[in-house]
């Protein structure tokens, strides 16, 4: 399974004087983001996805809203899986995003990634073998996908091979 997060709303500014890669997230983002991590965890619904598919890895930018993300997602599982931050993921395109993903070791069942848009988006609508409909939009901060992948390695995922499972956006 592939994960694709995008991360949660975020102020519009950088701090005084500091860069994009530091801006963090928005009340509304940290609502929405604690909102996902409950419905994933043991105390939610999983979103309506089977328990045995939760990210054993996550591959997450070194932006600080993408931090901020992850951690409050996976705050709500009750065994959070192992994370690398990897500022190749910060201003990657899709292509160097499956790259990332394609290193993972193959005992590793399910990866999430987390990272940013206009990335995100196009990643998602990508992998589908169809297109989402849900994507008619734009992919939403906070906005999940999971996809089922037909693949046996990491190493040969590709793009428009995936079913998708679900696509899923705020509120939670």
């Amino acid at each position: 399974m592939l994960w694709v997060l995008r991360h949660a709303k975020t102020h519009r500014d950088p701090p005084s004087g500091g860069e994009d890669h530091e801006r963090a997230l928005a009340p509304r983002g940290r609502r929405d983001a604690d909102a996902l991590g409950k419905r994933l965890g043991d105390d939610g619904d999983h979103l309506g996805l089977p328990d045995d598919v939760m990210p054993g890895l996550v591959l997450c930018s070194t932006a600080i809203r993408a931090i901020q993300t992850n951690e409050r997602v996976l705050a709500g599982l009750s065994e959070s899986p192992p994370v690398s931050y990897l500022g190749s993921l910060y201003g990657a395109g899709p292509e160097e995003v499956l790259e990332e993903v394609s290193k993972v070791d193959d005992a590793v069942g399910s990866v999430m990634v987390v990272g940013h848009n206009p990335t995100f988006e196009s990643l998602v609508a990508a992998m589908a073998k169809s297109p989402p409909p849900s994507l008619s939009g734009g992919f939403a901060t906070c906005g999940l996908a999971v996809f089922e992948l037909p693949v046996p390695t990491w190493s040969e995922i590709a793009p428009h091979v995936a079913a998708v499972l679900g696509v899923f956006v705020p509120p939670f």
